[in-house]
């Protein structure tokens, strides 16, 4: 991604991942991206996390379909003479599309909420599972560090 990134006065990053545009520092979660044509840039400060999470976002009404149009295939195929014979493989060619279409389109998001309502969405398709996970710790670690160092109130 373009652009520098401008830290804060007193502002350590803790965490930045090649793979994914996050960044992670002793005040903040930052992350850059691209909404076509603009470059976006979202913020959280740490004290203002309410969760984080890993999410994996899934078609599963695809799996349905694939699986209903498979038994139809099955079905014309047993028509007599072979008549159903070319739209039994026509429906077999579909639900194999549809099992395809759904391994392309699942998708892991690390998720970072604000105690405001403000979702961060980070796509982590190139992270393995264990580095989502070490980045939701670290996140996680930074802000109960950085809460730890706040003075208490009476």
């Amino acid at each position: 991604m373009s652009g520098s990134f401008t830290l804060l006065p007193g502002e350590e990053v803790y965490l930045e991942s090649s793979k994914v545009p996050l960044t992670l520092t002793n005040f903040r979660v930052c992350h850059r991206y691209i909404f076509y044509p603009d470059p976006q840039y979202d913020s959280i400060t740490l004290e203002a996390i309410a969760s984080t999470g890993l999410r994996t976002i899934s078609r599963l009404w695809l799996l349905i379909s694939s699986g209903v149009l498979f038994l139809l295939a099955l079905a014309a195929g047993q028509q007599p003479f072979g008549t159903g014979n070319s739209a039994a493989g026509f429906l077999t060619f579909v639900a194999v599309v549809l099992v395809l279409i759904y391994f392309l389109t699942r998708r892991r998001t690390i998720v970072v909420e604000s105690a405001g309502g403000f979702l961060m969405q980070v796509p982590a398709r190139e992270l393995s599972l264990d580095e989502c996970y070490f980045m939701l710790q670290a996140i996680d670690r930074a802000k109960l560090e950085f809460l730890a160092k706040l003075p208490q109130q009476p």
